[in-house]
């Protein structure tokens, strides 16, 4: 069975990776985390720097990496020592199983896959939201970065990691992927943060995100993306 290295980008998270980090040692068959940290600010870098204490021989921290979650997530994949690499974002909580469900995934013969996503928000608007955000990714085969992707090393390497883009990063790598093969959608799903709908308000967002992926399914360049979808992410 093989080793499942699972890769965090950061980029002035202040307590956020103390508290995923937490999170992440109560998973079961735990062996390797990366986080790639691209923070300006000196004390999220310091905050950092101190959870390597913490976990020292399953916990790898890489600090003064380039900004964008695309350089950052390949960086932490060519210094991952495991066999499937699991891209998971600071404020998403995997089940307590889920290494267990990746690596059955695999060895059943998939490539690589995604898990379906709850929103750690109460309401009926937000089971609509998540609900429509797994089936659009199971109709489309397309994952989210939110969604845990998960991939075999040897293909993410063979694809050439995720393309250098500004935004949409995620999108562009599943294209890429699922022209190689169909991907295992787990049902089990990972709980995300609601602060994007909470932030900017419901309507407001999935507008946005309709016009943003509209305009990128058009040929728009992924800095224009990214300066309509602004710094939060």
């Amino acid at each position: 069975m093989a080793l499942t290295s699972i890769v965090v980008p950061l980029y002035n998270e202040g307590e956020a990776p103390r508290r995923l980090i937490a999170h992440l040692l109560g998973l079961e068959g735990l062996e390797e985390v990366i986080l790639v940290d691209s923070s300006d600010d000196p004390l999220s870098r310091q905050k950092v720097s101190s959870l390597q204490a913490i976990c020292p021989e399953k916990l790898r921290i890489l600090q003064g990496s380039e900004r964008g979650r695309a350089v950052q997530m390949n960086l932490g994949a060519d210094r991952a020592d495991g066999g499937i690499l699991l891209f998971l974002h600071c404020d998403s909580r995997l089940p307590a199983n889920a290494l267990a469900l990746v690596e059955r995934a695999i060895d059943s013969g998939y490539e690589w896959g995604r898990f379906d996503i709850r929103l750690d928000a109460r309401g009926r608007v937000y089971r609509l939201i998540e609900t429509m955000i797994n089936l659009r990714s199971r109709f489309r085969c397309i994952a989210t970065g939110d969604q845990g992707i998960f991939v075999k090393t040897e293909l993410f390497r063979e694809c050439g990691g995720y393309p250098a883009i500004a935004l949409m990063e995620d999108i562009a790598f599943s294209n890429l992927l699922k022209r190689r093969s169909r991907p295992c959608l787990i049902k089990t799903p990972l709980l995300t943060s609601a602060r994007r709908w909470q932030n900017r308000g419901i309507i407001p967002t999935v507008l946005l995100m309709w016009r943003l992926r509209f305009l990128y399914w058009c040929g728009a360049s992924p800095e224009k993306l990214y300066r309509l979808y602004g710094e939060e992410r």
